[in-house]
């Protein structure tokens, strides 16, 4: 067999197990990971544990992972190794999906073909292509699979596998100031981390960034090591974490009055989204001076033009208004921040945006039943989730 040939067969065979992973992507056990900060990607090592990365979770004890349903379950963050940016999340639930294999870092050479799947950017699961540029990359005293595959912001946590899809790495980071060049944690090490994790009696453990001995209480001093942990990857942070800004307490105390669950709500900085019944609400900050509370709602269909408006201008709605996007109709809530740090009116208005809550759903229902709208595209368990897209990437780094 020629050269020509034998590559030829190769680059067949790599197509046809990369078209196998996609039509099978959804069944993958891989989840995106949400907090308080940002939103990163996780998969799973059995049904009931997730592995990511340490900077994805920290310096919470608490996450949020997604079902492919978009619904969302609560996870204890039980072990981390900050130096090495590895953590295990213990589900609340299982979780069904497929796991994935954990390969080897033997054998592993240039331009060997690797995929990587995450959620970049926030986008559903995704997965993308590219070589491995250098095996076993020295960066910052530590060694790193190096590939040219797309990493963005995310992919954080999620698997890279080789064309048997087999886990490799772990995705971790990648050079800002250049292109195609990222990084993976080599398998052999998130192995010997996961062994650690399935011996470990206590409720949650760091490993010292130093001597990786177990840090299990809050301790400024690493006593196998003498390591100064204060302000060291934000150890002491996970077992003495700081009070929450007042604006996030505000919100969070909101929530927790109107029945939402706090820590599955976060999506990010200054960012929540979750659903009354089928309507999706968002919070956010728009600026330093604003809050907003927002819920998309129905479609305007039919000919009933006159009697919805009537019916969305209607003062009774006061303090909530609405308006269209296109022909969505969204209603929409704005708080002052400045209002928050009053103490008059603090409980006024969480109340306030408890009730905007409970009415969404309300709302949203009356105006597909009395008034011929639709339900939006937000409002339906979103079949993106289910949408995989395919990145090639081409030309090999390094």
């Amino acid at each position: 067999m020629s050269k020509a040939t034998a590559k030829k067969l190769s680059l067949n065979q790599s197509q046809n197990l990369t078209q196998n992973l996609l039509e099978n992507l959804s069944h993958v056990g891989v989840h995106q990971v949400y907090t308080g900060t940002g939103t990163g990607s996780g998969f799973l090592i059995d049904d009931r544990h997730l592995l990511t990365n340490c900077h994805v979770v920290e310096p919470f004890r608490e996450v949020a992972v997604e079902r492919r349903d978009r619904s969302r379950i609560h996870g204890v963050v039980r072990r981390v190794h900050p130096e090495r940016d590895l953590a295990i999340v213990e589900l609340s639930e299982s979780l069904p999906g497929h796991v994935l294999e954990l390969g080897q870092s033997d054998g592993l050479r240039p331009k060997q073909a690797v995929h990587i799947l995450g959620f970049p950017v926030g986008l559903p699961l995704s997965l993308t292509e590219g070589v491995i540029s250098r095996p076993s990359q020295l960066l910052d005293d530590q060694f790193f699979v190096q590939t040219d595959a797309a990493i963005n912001p995310g992919n954080s946590g999620g698997p890279i596998l080789d064309a048997e899809h087999r886990v490799i790495a772990v995705t971790t980071c990648k050079l800002t100031q250049a292109d195609a060049v990222g990084f993976g944690i080599p398998v052999d090490e998130v192995k010997r981390f996961i062994e650690g994790f399935r011996q470990q009696q206590e409720v949650f453990a760091a490993q010292c960034p130093a001597c990786e001995a177990l840090i299990v209480k809050e301790q400024r001093y690493c006593t196998s090591c003498g390591m100064n942990l204060d302000g060291n990857h934000d150890i002491v942070e996970f077992f003495a974490p700081s009070e929450p800004h007042p604006l996030v307490a505000f919100v969070e105390l909101s929530l927790a009055r109107a029945g939402v669950n706090p820590v599955l709500a976060r999506h990010g900085e200054n960012n929540w989204t979750f659903r009354q019944a089928s309507t999706p609400i968002k919070i956010w900050c728009c600026c330093s001076e604003h809050l907003n509370v927002s819920s998309t709602m129905a479609l305007i269909s039919g000919d009933q033009f006159d009697p919805l408006y009537r019916y969305l201008l209607d003062q009774s709605h006061a303090p909530f208004g609405f308006d269209l996007s296109g022909n969505i109709v969204r209603m929409n809530h704005v708080v002052h921040i400045s209002d928050v740090f009053g103490e008059n009116e603090h409980d006024e208005l969480a109340e306030r945006v408890k009730r905007f809550i409970s009415a969404a759903g309300q709302v949203d229902n009356r105006l597909i039943r009395e008034f011929g709208c639709k339900p939006a595209p937000e409002s339906f368990e979103s079949e993106q989730s289910g949408h995989m897209m395919r990145i090639q990437i081409k030309g090999v780094a390094g």
